[in-house]
Formats: C-alpha cells, sequence, structure tokens
C-alpha cells in the first residue's frame, strides 16, 4: 500500500513539479490557495492554510505532509508574511498532530542563515542569520519544528532550500554569482522523496539543500549522510554547457 502525502502549495512551480515527480511512488493529496494548471489524478482541495479547521480536514488517514505553501516573496513587509509563513505554518504542523501523521517536511530557505558573509559556507549547527523578515520567518518555523518533534512526538524535517532552477533555465549563466546557491528541480525533487522515506525515529533535523555544485554556498554533507541525498547536478556545469 502506497504512503498517503499530503503537499501543500501543490499549485506552485515547486509543489507542481513534486507532484509530478511524486506521483507514481505515493497517493497524493494536494491543496492549494489557487487551483493548479495541471489536471491531476489525484484529490484537490482548493483553501487556505490560514484555516486550521480545513488543514485538519485533508490531513486526515495522511502519513506524512510536505508542507511548501507560504509567501514567497523575500521582500514582503511583515504584514504580508505573517498570515502564511507565521499562522499557516502553526497550522499545518498543528493539523498534522491532531491528525496522526508521522512527519512534516517544511520547506525552509537558504534565506534562514543568508547573512553570513558570501565567502563562509554555512554548516546547519550554526546560528541563524536572516537579512529579511522572510527568513526570520523561516528561521520561526524550524523552532516551531522543534518544538512539535520535542513535545508533539511528530517527525520534523527542515530542508533549507536553495535558489531552485530548473536544468533548463537560461538565468544559469557562467557569470552569475549566486550559481553556489542552486538547486535544480530535479534534486529537489529527490530530496524530498529522501525526507519522506528517512526512518520515523529521525525525530527532527535541519537539512540544507543545494545540488552538488562545486562550489556549495551551505554544507550539504549531513543531508547525504543522514538523509541518503545524492545531488545529481552541478550548476556551474550546466552553465558551462550552455556557453558553449
Amino acid at each position: 500500500m502506497r504512503r498517503k502525502i499530503l503537499i501543500t502549495g501543490a499549485a506552485g512551480r515547486i509543489g507542481s513539479f513534486l507532484v509530478e515527480n511524486l506521483a507514481e511512488r505515493y497517493e497524493l493529496v494536494l491543496t492549494d490557495i489557487r487551483h493548479p494548471d495541471e489536471t491531476y489524478d489525484f484529490p484537490f482541495h482548493r483553501a487556505d492554510i490560514c484555516n486550521i479547521e480545513f488543514m485538519r480536514q485533508v490531513s486526515q488517514d495522511v502519513e506524512v505532509v510536505v508542507h511548501l505553501a507560504a509567501n514567497p516573496n523575500e521582500n514582503a513587509p511583515w504584514e504580508e508574511i505573517f498570515p502564511a509563513n507565521i499562522v499557516g505554518v502553526h497550522n499545518v504542523f498543528q493539523a498534522a498532530v491532531d491528525s496522526g501523521c508521522k512527519r512534516v517536511v517544511f520547506a525552509s530557505s537558504i534565506h534562514v542563515v543568508k547573512g553570513y558573509p558570501a565567502e563562509v559556507q554555512v554548516a546547519p549547527s550554526m546560528s541563524v542569520r536572516p537579512l529579511n523578515i522572510y527568513g526570520a520567518a523561516k528561521a520561526w518555523g524550524e523552532a516551531l519544528a522543534r518544538y512539535y518533534a520535542d513535545q508533539q512526538q511528530i517527525s520534523m524535517i527542515c530542508l533549507r532550500i536553495g535558489w531552485v532552477f530548473h536544468r533548463e533555465n537560461l538565468n544559469i549563466q557562467p557569470n552569475h554569482a549566486d550559481l553556489n546557491m542552486v538547486i535544480t528541480l530535479d534534486d529537489l525533487a529527490h530530496l524530498v522523496a529522501t525526507s519522506i522515506e528517512a526512518p520515523y525515529d529521525l525525530k527532527f533535523g535541519i537539512f540544507h539543500g543545494l545540488s552538488n555544485n562545486r562550489r556549495k554556498r551551505l554544507d550539504i554533507s549531513s543531508t547525504c549522510e543522514i538523509l541518503g541525498y545524492k545531488p545529481r547536478d552541478d550548476a556551474f556545469s550546466i552553465a558551462e554547457k550552455r556557453k558553449k
């Protein structure tokens, strides 16, 4: 019997790609504040994650929640960040506990630690250092995940996701300063799958999510060792091949 996985933010760019890549492995339940462009053979529920009663309903009989839904604007003010990225995160986590889910995979962000100097490779054990309210809200989500893992006995995996690109995106150019922060959609789909499949005795973890770039802004060694993550892409190689 296939595991039942709830994906929030399923109509977004990342969510849509994950649905396509995880569809054959899992029984999916999808939700978003807007309808997806594609038609899927899985149940889709249009609703706001700020509605905790709705989140309890869609979390029923779900084994793992992959929580992507958020305001993705890194420059958004507090008033715009607060509903989805603070209230919504709480609601998703609490509903998962109330519904008996075994794990939440939380889409955190490189913005949690982007305040470190560019030459510093950041390890997951280093203190948070956000540059903006968006990053600070993601850091709060990680802290809330720690609370739920310790006090509510649910497995919580936080993925600090880098700069997400499709392999064919023309913005991956050799002279781009941020190639060391890239994770391709294919590598991200693999990372999410390894997070879903990790043993449930892994109660909590913060894991960095980048591709196998020759230079990496974040240290991904523990992601590879603990989750079994095996990234295939290198943004620098992709950019060089495009130049040719």
